[in-house]
């Protein structure tokens, strides 16, 4: 089974934890860090989109140009422009990369942030109209004749596009744990993302249900999850540190509590910064996912082998963003924990800690050999092939 080790690409060096100051978009740092991804073994790096951040598409080419072999999940929220032109412009990065191209459609869970954006929709409506954007876009990358469309969403005469991704498709990732988001993610996406960690029982029923929409379709399924890892020399030292985080979110979350106060005063200097922290405008709020991250925040503190929810709690106490739990430990022991989730079929894993730029070397230098090894251990003793030149996500789509 392929495994794909990813990062997070902001346009900051920023956490959860990050106090104010240094400029809110450094454009020397976003090159700083793409560089540090590219050379430290991950595989793609998620560039995020929401209502009050840099355009992410424009992120993706710079950092397309400076780096080598690293690829890019370009979060995408259909609904702002034509499928048409977003299958055109995946299809220039795609080759300007030479086919390091994705595209992680974002449908958007919390209405008041998308309504930054002028996007009024239910819920269940986006999804519809992802589905039909992506199915949209497949067909301008696959036509060799004009295409004409007349959809729910969409209506369209003789589109074609002149240029095509270098593998015939640009892999489409997807989230969301409604039944209408499975739905449609199975008829229309390669890889689906799995908000977070959760107990391994917990998560063996989410993969289920995903295997089971996907099987529905008989396309073929790649399942990713976002990790939060807190790593240490020692087990003791990385306990340390996740002590020193929720240190840090509760300093933070009084910093963060005075600038939504000053930007609701109409203090215009703070309303960036406010919106960007504000847990009103969190792209998770509104998710179906939340509620099981609040259960799971009065549950055990420790789960299965060192899933820690204390960050998870923290942020319910703290009212920030809701954070999933985290794996503590040396990289040998948050390996081997990663490793049950592999076991289940997750072939991808988005390394997150909290310092960003710090985390990449270490993560780099400690962690990810361990898990390509581990893997790789894995699927020997499983018996399952992996070809030396595995094949892109998405493309067999």
């Amino acid at each position: 089974m392929p495994l794909e080790i990813l990062g997070v690409l902001l346009h900051r060096n920023a956490s959860e934890i990050s106090r104010a100051g240094g400029p809110p978009f450094d454009a020397q740092m976003i090159g700083t860090l793409a560089r540090a991804f590219d050379e430290n073994g991950f595989d793609r790096v998620l560039i995020l989109q929401n209502s009050y951040a840099p355009d992410p598409f424009a992120i993706a080419s710079y950092a397309a140009g400076i780096t080598r072999r690293l690829s890019f999940m370009v979060a995408h929220r259909p609904g702002f422009i034509a499928p048409t032109m977003a299958a055109r412009m995946f299809a220039t990065l795609d080759q300007l990369s030479g086919g390091r191209a994705g595209v992680h459609v974002i449908t958007g869970a919390n209405d008041l942030e998308l309504a930054c954006d002028g996007d009024y929709h239910t819920k269940d409506e986006r999804y519809l109209r992802s589905g039909e954007y992506v199915e949209i876009m497949r067909s301008i990358w696959e036509a060799r004749e004009p295409v004409s469309h007349e959809g729910e969403w969409y209506r369209f005469d003789r589109a074609l596009s002149e240029i095509r991704p270098v593998h015939g498709a640009v892999p489409v990732y997807w989230g969301g744990a409604s039944p209408l988001a499975l739905e449609t993610g199975a008829r229309v996406a390669d890889v689906y993302a799995i908000g977070g960690l959760k107990p391994l029982a917990q998560m063996a029923e989410t993969v289920a249900q995903v295997q089971g929409a996907w099987a529905r379709t008989g396309r073929p399924l790649r399942l990713q999850t976002s990790a939060r890892v807190i790593l240490g020399d020692t087990e003791e030292q990385a306990w340390r540190a996740a002590s020193e985080v929720i240190e840090a979110l509760r300093e933070t979350a009084e910093e963060q509590r005075g600038k939504i106060a000053a930007a609701e005063t109409g203090k215009a200097e703070a309303t960036g910064t406010a919106m960007r922290l504000d847990p009103r405008l969190a792209t998770s709020r509104g998710g179906s996912g939340r509620a099981e991250l609040e259960a799971l925040a009065n549950g055990s503190e420790l789960v299965d082998k060192r899933l820690w929810t204390g960050i998870t709690r923290a942020s319910v106490d703290f009212s920030t963003p809701m954070l999933p739990p985290a794996l503590v430990g040396t990289a040998e022991q948050v390996a081997d924990a990663l490793m049950d989730y592999y076991a289940m079929g997750i072939g991808g894993f988005l390394l997150r800690g909290f310092d960003l730029l710090g985390d990449i070397a270490v993560q780099g230098r400690e962690l990810i050999p361990r898990l390509r090894e581990l893997a790789a251990r894995h699927d020997e003793a499983a018996g399952i092939a992996r070809p030396v030149g595995a094949e892109p996500v998405g493309a067999e789509a």
